[in-house]
């Protein structure tokens, strides 16, 4: 008997527990596979002697403890709880669980499962074609131009916006490795400067339907987009996600109306009165801040590669302006010969030579770079 804990203290984490224990171990016993028992739930911040549905709730060192006695074979995460928790896996995978013993469920809100479908239920992480987060640029360069931008927009000397028919090629061969994604965020630079952004939303929601997708704006440009935009954004459930700089704080309340009038799902972040610098010259003897950056969770599409974070595709204009040559490593060539998922997302929880130069970050006032920029606007300073 093959002994889990499945994560979560939900409804849908109770779902879960009684599919593996009626319907999968059903078909799987019938086909001669080995039964799952569900011995707990687990919770990251579980409190002391909690129970849920007659088993105890756990946190994460005590799950790791009978991990490690052998008591727990392994560890069944629901899709739907996963779903933009970027860190989630991560944690788990760090935290001492191999990966070949963590499973991802299929997707069951509005799902039917049936026959031998229940055969791939449960999905070791690795190979299961599955995504919490992805984003991908449509535009290099912004309108607004901030000092310490690690996309380096302001530093992009032309418009750079990706050919859409290679996009879309692309696009579609990630989907041949990775078919489902939890949360799709289109950003740049400034993605609205891009005036065939309607058909990147259009091709993201037919790809990947179950996603949740956002497109990022600093929102200067949102009243003037031509309707059909919103439609767009309509047809395809797509939500707005404006980042609140002061440029803004004035005409905030009449963005907000313009997009309930026009019934856009939309949020709007905090006043950004600050950035976090991290970027350094200096290389570090290894490049371990990996594991403690939340970016290298932000997994970024870019000219048919994936990477675990922007900066292998945004360095370059950092290079190009100040004649540098930081590292620009890290990304995975969809294109290349028998390239596997298995193979992605391994690749994708490693550090990178280019990390060496990422240091724990400290903050700056927010401001717009000037020109000719200097290094000091994107560089922390070395002792």
């Amino acid at each position: 008997m093959f002994q889990v804990a499945v994560y979560g203290t939900e409804k849908l984490s109770t779902i879960i527990r009684e599919i593996i224990e009626k319907q999968y171990n059903s078909v799987v016993s019938s086909r001669g596979g080995e039964n799952l028992r569900v011995i707990a739930f687990w919770d990251f911040s579980a409190p002391q002697n909690s129970v849920k549905d007659d088993l105890p709730i756990l946190d994460f060192p005590q799950i790791r403890a009978l991990y490690k006695l052998g008591t727990i074979h392994g560890i069944v995460v629901p899709r739907e709880l996963i779903v933009g928790h970027t860190d989630l896996i991560q944690a788990i995978l760090y935290g001492g669980i191999e990966a070949q013993d963590v499973y991802v469920t299929e997707r069951i809100v509005g799902k039917t499962i049936t026959g031998n479908q229940w055969l791939t239920f449960l999905c070791p992480y690795l190979s299961a074609k599955y995504l919490s987060y992805l984003e991908f640029h449509i535009a290099d360069q912004c309108n607004l131009n901030c000092k310490a931008c690690e996309h380096y927009s302001g530093l992009v000397d032309k418009p750079r916006y990706p050919a859409f028919d290679r996009f879309a090629k692309d696009f579609n061969t990630l989907h041949d490795y990775i078919d489902d994604i939890g949360v799709i965020r289109i950003l740049g630079g400034e993605p609205l400067l891009n005036r065939e952004i309607d058909e990147y939303v259009k091709l993201a929601r037919a790809l990947y339907p179950d996603a949740i997708i956002h497109i990022v704006t600093n929102g200067i440009l949102l009243r003037q987009m031509p309707e059909r935009f919103y439609q767009t954004l309509r047809e395809t459930n797509t939500g707005i996600h404006i980042s609140f700089y002061p440029p803004l704080e004035t005409k905030m309340p009449e963005i907000v109306e313009f997009l309930r009038e026009r019934e856009i799902s939309f949020e709007v972040s905090p006043l950004i009165h600050s950035f976090e610098m991290k970027q350094t010259l200096q290389k570090a003897e290894s490049p371990d801040y990996f594991y403690r950056c939340f970016q290298s969770r932000c997994h970024n599409f870019y000219d048919g590669k994936i990477a675990a974070c922007f900066l292998p595709f945004t360095t370059k204009y950092f290079n190009r302006y100040f004649k540098m040559n930081l590292p620009e490593d890290g990304a995975i060539d969809l294109y290349t010969p028998g390239l596997t998922t298995e193979m992605i997302k391994t690749k994708l929880l490693q550090p990178f030579e280019r990390c060496c130069y990422c240091r724990d970050a400290i903050s700056v006032d927010w401001a717009q770079m000037k020109k000719p920029s200097l290094l000091s606007d994107w560089l922390v300073e070395e002792n």
